[in-house]
């Protein structure tokens, strides 16, 4: 109940009041109806005609003002309730008055706005309504057997009983609205956090990354969350048959509901989607819904193989930290040995590829270790075409033996990317390297150009050779580790360079065409 309906009163608490307007009506009625039939005298050893007459007008009236302002619940509840049982009692009182006394039974319609008040205000005042009214019939008692000049005990002990019947029911009355009222907080508190946990479970499954479908008895889908919708696309929705939308999948469901069991679970290609279904009850008895959850095999594929890799990752810098040391204790060795004046021929030719082959091996532990201890990405602002130049420069110079020539294009002076420096260096270094071996044993001439751009998709980097490219049966393999044509490479280097670029939140993907074309697409430009 809100501040503002605490004030006003309960909707409950002015439906009783509202009630007893129409009950004021009706007694007024009926005893109308005995006074004009004549029948009184049969209920009443005392009747005042025009004093009861004109006394039930004036209740009617004042009851029809009540009603109205019951209908506008106004004034306030609390003083409304009282109003209404100031009305009952001062007329209930009068008509006893007029009939002869308590002794009549007429004093027993008091119970009713006793009642009435009661139920709906708090319990000290209930006990007051109820003193008040006891009050009011012993000085009704009081002032007619004054005027009659004699004490009937017989009277004051029925005035008695129906001032004690009035604390009953009020007393009752009161503990019965309570007890309603507290059962009610109670049911609405319960209510409000069913309502919220059914909220929150409805949330929690449509942010599922599982897809999540409830199927009925019939067969119909009757809840699909949004992972679910994705993976299915639309033919899957709610009120639809799953057997005319997924029917190898109804048929398996079909079969779970039988009892059947198979070592491997049913496959469900939707929407060329792979997908596994797994199923549960939804409570107790064969005729209960269905849970069905819905993963994505390639995807489950995929974590699997990630974990097998980060697994060999951990396992491959432990394994080569280990080999570093005696492995320079090795090339150490045959370097010694091949200063030695007495090896001469053919162990010479051995000891050189002792130590081709053991250098091999030290790239591919300084590729490992590169890999698994992976410094913090430092991304900054990078002007890019000034970077590129640098970068182009130092690597120049570092095989000035052999020249590897690099043509940078136009690139605009204000495309600036987030990354970091040294790791965009190794990434370039890496493609530069790949371009240059492995398109020079081809016999070709290699050229690298630079190009670099900005699109919708952001800011990219492009280097282009014009080499004989990589063929098209081994596209999907450059960025796999270890994979390599070259008998001396260590088939690190892509997968390093994708690896470093991902880490800085970029992607480097393959672009086919004549040559070999690298693309790296940055994911956070900056500002110039």
């Amino acid at each position: 109940m809100t501040a503002a309906q605490g004030l006003q009163g309960r909707t409950e608490d002015w439906r009783i009041l509202s009630i007893l307007g129409p009950y004021r009506l009706l007694l007024v009625a009926v005893l109308l109806t005995l006074f004009s039939s004549g029948f009184a005298p049969d209920f009443f050893e005392l009747v005042r005609p025009k004093p009861f007459y004109y006394g039930c007008l004036v209740y009617a009236v004042l009851s029809l003002v009540l009603i109205l302002a019951a209908l506008y619940r106004v004034p306030r509840m609390e003083r409304h309730a009282q109003l209404q049982f100031a009305l009952d009692t001062l007329a209930i009182t009068l008509l006893v008055y007029i009939t002869g006394g308590v002794g009549h039974g007429l004093g027993i319609l008091l119970l009713v706005p006793v009642i009435g008040c009661s139920l709906v205000l708090s319990p000290r005042m209930a006990m007051v309504l109820a003193a008040i009214a006891t009050l009011a019939i012993f000085s009704e008692e009081g002032l007619r057997q004054s005027q009659n000049l004699a004490l009937d005990a017989g009277e004051l002990s029925q005035a008695g009983l129906l001032g004690l019947m009035c604390f009953v029911t009020a007393f009752v009355a009161n503990t019965v609205a309570q007890r309603a009222r507290h059962s009610e907080a109670v049911a609405e508190r319960v209510g409000s956090q069913f309502l919220s946990l059914s909220r929150l479970n409805e949330n929690i499954i449509e942010t599922m990354q599982t897809g999540v479908l409830v199927v009925d008895t019939s067969q119909t889908i009757r809840t699909v969350n949004a992972s679910a919708r994705r993976l299915l696309g639309a033919g899957a929705t709610p009120g639809q048959p799953l057997g005319s939308a997924l029917p190898q999948l109804s048929e398996r469901l079909r079969h779970w509901r039988a009892g059947a069991v198979e070592n491997e679970p049913l496959v469900e290609r939707a929407g060329g989607r792979e997908l596994l279904p797994r199923f549960n009850y939804l409570g107790w008895g064969p005729d209960a819904p269905v849970l069905v959850l819905l993963e994505d095999a390639a995807l489950l594929r995929e974590q699997a193989q990630q974990m097998k890799l980060a697994a060999l990752g951990r396992l491959s810098a432990s394994i080569a930290h280990e080999i570093r040391n005696p492995l320079a204790a090795i090339s150490h060795a045959g370097q010694l040995l091949a200063e030695s004046p007495g090896i001469a021929g053919e162990n010479q030719r051995l000891l050189s590829m002792i130590q081709r082959h053991a250098q091999r091996i030290d790239r591919i532990i300084r590729d490992v270790l590169d890999l698994s201890r992976r410094d913090p990405s430092r991304q900054i602002a990078i002007a890019l075409k000034d970077y590129i130049v640098r970068t182009a420069a130092l690597y120049q110079e570092s095989h000035a033996q052999a020249p590897r020539p690099i043509e940078i294009t136009e690139i605009a002076p204000d495309l600036a990317i987030r990354f970091d420096p040294e790791h965009l260096q190794q990434v370039l270094f890496n493609l530069w390297d790949n371009s240059f071996e492995h398109g020079s044993r081809q016999g070709t001439a290699i050229t690298v150009l630079v190009q670099a751009g900005r699109d919708e998709a952001g800011a990219w980097l492009e280097l282009r050779d014009n080499g004989p490219g990589i063929p098209e049966p081994l596209r999907d393999r450059v960025f796999e580790p270890f994979f390599t044509t070259y008998p001396s490479g260590t088939g690190l280097g892509l997968y390093l360079a994708r690896e470093l670029c991902e880490y800085n939140q970029a992607r480097l993907a393959y672009l086919p065409g004549a040559g070999a074309c690298f693309r790296i697409l940055f994911a956070r430009p900056a500002p110039a």
